[in-house]
């Protein structure tokens, strides 16, 4: 007797399934661009099941990169997954009245990643195409930086480094290697995954101060109307006095979120009260600066009635700066964006006998700054980007560098969403604890059940 599959449609889905048709082929890409982008969404689930999925998923993305054998196909991959990592950079076109132009800057995007892949597939050895994408980590498109293959090894058992994102790749490559006999390639793959495995915690600095980090939620669209900024600057105020209610001995605010210049605007008002409350609190806050005709977007630091001003140095690309086409850009498109002058490249200062490296926003994501910091005290303003998976990535590639030199971070965030960061604790530590407190669970059913 044989046993029929009576599921409706299915017999006429196998029948007619034709894995060289148009929408398979568009349905395998869109799909190895989903795998090839799941850390950054798998991370909205604090769940250890994704988090211990999310490398191998990654690793089955690029065995089926390089299984592709279509020049378009590529492009294709790198077309939807420069819309997955990058989509929501169209955003920010809202705040300046250019709504109409977020279809266009997703394409332009789309394109340009979707260009990147079909050059990787120029080389001619699988292992060479592997690569050169590998290498779309060093290519940095107006010096934004954020495709950054490190986020597969930030959860998982692989060290959150450059070895351990190098063994993600090789052992992809090894499992797909056909000349390799099955038990050689399972020798070099159990050998790759324990030179990348992450055996234990790097040590870090902590914050010796009682902090808190003031998560504030300021629509991008109000926050810079001029009857908004004395109300949500007073609301400030109120912020830090709780602060000090409670205790507190530091506070560190988002990213502009005194949206003026605080030495300047209200006759230096803000300025003054926030050195007065200084003697009873150090306060960290993002504000503009001016200075020899410059503008600066940058971070106060109050102490003691003393201040300290640090200017950002990386500037966004058309957000805070305009890297070309400045006359035909501001002409047509952003006549009323002010944009900022650059600080040095590394600014630091001193608290309670600790070396504090500044970040602003994009600054946080800069490798640069963690290569000769321990601690990093970051502000950002993420309303630009509201409702995206902006922030998940912002926080990927900080837990990453975190990771890689060891470093504390301690962010603040006007948006979504604040964050201590710390070098990542071992995948299989957490799977102890979490058996761990489900052996006593069950100890305590089984002791109720008994008694």
């Amino acid at each position: 007797m044989s046993l029929r599959l009576n599921v409706p449609f299915f017999s006429f889905f196998l029948k007619n399934f034709n894995p060289n048709s148009t929408i398979f082929k568009i349905i395998k890409v869109f799909f190895i661009a989903i795998l090839l982008s799941n850390s950054i969404y798998l991370s909205f689930f604090d769940n250890i099941v994704f988090e211990t999925l999310s490398p191998f998923l990654a690793i089955w993305g690029l065995v089926l990169l390089l299984r592709t054998r279509n020049a378009k196909e590529y492009f294709w991959i790198g077309f939807f997954l420069g819309i997955f990592w990058f989509w929501w950079v169209s955003l920010s076109s809202i705040y300046f009245n250019l709504d109409y132009l977020i279809p266009f800057i997703i394409l332009f995007i789309a394109l340009v990643y979707g260009i990147l892949f079909r050059i990787c597939y120029l080389f001619k050895f699988d292992f060479l195409r592997l690569c050169a994408i590998f290498c779309l980590s060093f290519i940095h498109p107006l010096g934004f930086d954020w495709l950054n293959w490190g986020i597969f090894s930030v959860y998982g058992f692989f060290d959150a480094n450059t070895t351990g994102v190098v063994c993600i790749f090789l052992i992809a490559y090894f499992y797909y290697e056909k000349y390799i006999s099955r038990y050689y390639k399972m020798a070099i793959i159990i050998i790759l995954f324990f030179i990348g495995f992450h055996y234990e915690q790097k040590e870090s600095t902590n914050l010796n101060l009682n902090f808190t980090l003031l998560n504030t939620n300021i629509s991008q669209n109000q926050k810079y109307l001029v009857e908004n900024i004395q109300v949500h600057s007073n609301e400030l105020i109120k912020e830090i006095l709780n602060a000090i209610n409670e205790k507190k001995e530091l506070i560190v605010l988002p990213e502009s979120a005194f949206a003026f210049d605080l030495q300047k605007d209200f006759k230096e008002k803000y300025q003054n009260i926030l050195k007065q409350l200084s003697y009873k609190i150090t306060i960290i806050t993002g504000a503009f600066s001016t200075a020899e005709n410059q503008i600066y977007n940058s971070t106060y630091v109050f102490n003691q009635g003393q201040v300290s001003i640090l200017n950002k140095h990386f500037l966004v690309p058309f957000g805070e700066e305009i890297p070309f086409f400045k006359n035909l850009v501001k002409k047509y498109f952003l006549p009323h964006m002010q944009e900022f002058s650059q600080g040095p490249v590394q600014s630091k200062y001193e608290l309670n006998q600790q070396i504090i490296t500044n970040a602003i926003c994009y600054e946080a994501t800069k490798e640069r700054i963690y290569e000769d910091s321990k601690l990093i005290i970051a502000i950002s303003n993420n309303a630009w980007f509201n409702h995206s998976s902006e922030y998940k990535l912002q926080q990927l590639l900080m837990k990453f560098y975190a990771n890689k030199y060891g470093v504390s971070v301690y962010h603040a965030v006007n948006g979504k969403e604040n964050a201590v960061i710390k070098p990542k604790i071992p995948l299989y530590e957490k799977w102890k604890m979490k058996f761990e407190k489900l052996y006593q669970k069950m100890r305590m059913i089984l002791k109720i059940g008994i008694e």
